[in-house]
């Protein structure tokens, strides 16, 4: 005979017109337990039953390998000991809104794309009793979020907060980006300052697979003497200007997006990384690493991804769960909650969402403290003369 306590799916509770689900996907970034308390709190304190797919929208098709597929979410530990006695599982989210990671999530779910799985998950919440909908993560998840709206029949009310080192969802400052930056630029300042001791050359790698916009507040931050974009594709003659100045320097930290050269790197056997492949693109043009002078390429520093979240973080999640429970009040749906300032606060329509791959313009001067003339009259012609002016500048 076994002691252990079979756990119930929703449904198995008694029915409520407030059941909401919180569906966690996408990359990991710091915030995301920072939500999942933010949500809990004030989603009990209104009345909501909150409950959490375990494994994101994965947990929601036929593809989920945990057991149990939901959790109950709860702040007093007191209430988790009563609702495990009573079979239903469950999680105390007091204490936790500083935990790195995330414990409803798994690795971003690729099956979501196929139609049968969409229709699936909206069975499969409308069956669990589910009432409302909050979909957390960054812009693949907001496409999973719209892509489970076309299914839902009847519509539940549904939302969205962004959360992402990447900050791509144009209009909000992700949950996230502020805590990478933080993390990121400790990283290239200290390499920075060994390259000073050491006399070297440090070729970083930075998170950044589009916009680059990672690795350009990290590098600007750092004071970088050189940040390469995702989206650049050097001439000849300017990596060759940067070879020299490089050469004349006693050291130096040199940022390089992930993406930079992203489809060139792929088509070679051995796939380099951003840093490798621009350290071999300034050994082509004059810069080779020696014990005289080393040119040392440093790999991306994944760990950001797992880091604490800074508390400017911590306050934007709180927020945004306000502002996002006070548009469920009025009745309103398919919306997110975006914090850009202390006084720039409200919610949009999931209509006026957009992905954001590109940077800032006013950042561009920033990226070279070489004194790069060619380097300087190539971002200038490519960039900035003739354009008009957009908040930010995409991928060409």
């Amino acid at each position: 005979m076994s002691n252990l306590v079979e756990f119930g799916l929703p449904n198995a509770a008694p029915a409520t017109s407030q059941r909401l689900l919180l569906v966690f996907d996408g990359g990991n970034a710091p915030g995301y337990s920072s939500v999942a308390v933010a949500l809990t709190e004030e989603g009990e304190r209104r009345g909501y039953e909150v409950w959490a797919a375990t494994q994101g929208f994965r947990s929601l098709t036929g593809d989920a390998t945990s057991n149990p597929p939901f959790e109950r979410l709860i702040v007093s530990r007191k209430e988790r000991y009563a609702l495990l006695a009573k079979g239903i599982p469950a999680r105390s989210m007091g204490r936790r809104v500083l935990d790195a990671g995330s414990d409803f999530r798994s690795e971003r779910y690729l099956g979501f794309f196929q139609p049968e799985n969409r229709k699936q998950a909206a069975a499969t919440v409308l069956a669990q009793g589910f009432t409302h909908v909050i979909c957390v993560g960054g812009n693949g998840t907001f496409e999973g979020a719209k892509a489970l709206v076309s299914e839902m029949n009847p519509a539940l009310p549904i939302g969205f907060v962004n959360v992402s080192v990447d900050n791509d969802v144009g209009g909000d400052r992700a949950i996230g980006f502020n805590t990478g930056v933080e993390a990121g630029a400790t990283i290239a300042r200290g390499l920075n300052e060994d390259a000073y001791t050491h006399k070297r050359i440090y070729v970083l790698e930075m998170m950044g697979n589009r916009s680059g916009r990672h690795a350009l507040h990290c590098g600007v931050a750092a004071r970088a003497h050189l940040i390469i974009l995702p989206f650049f594709k050097l001439p000849s003659s300017v990596l060759t200007e940067i070879a020299r100045a490089l050469s004349k320097t006693d050291y130096a930290l040199v940022v390089v997006a992930e993406g930079y050269e992203l489809q060139r790197r792929k088509n070679q056997s051995d796939r380099p990384s951003a840093s490798v492949f621009f350290r071999q693109q300034l050994a082509d043009a004059g810069l080779v690493d020696s014990p005289e002078k080393r040119i040392i390429a440093e790999p991306f520093s994944r760990y950001i991804r797992g880091v604490r979240p800074a508390f400017l973080d911590v306050s934007a999640a709180y927020l945004k769960a306000s502002l996002l429970f006070d548009a469920f009040d009025q009745g309103r749906t398919e919306i997110m909650p975006f914090v850009l300032a202390a006084h720039d606060v409200g919610v949009r329509a999931f209509t006026d969402i957009h992905r954001e791959d590109g940077i800032e313009p006013a950042f561009l001067p920033l990226l070279d403290r070489l004194g790069l003339p060619g380097f300087r009259g190539w971002i200038r012609e490519n960039f900035i003369a003739g354009s008009p002016t957009p908040s930010t500048f995409p991928a060409p």
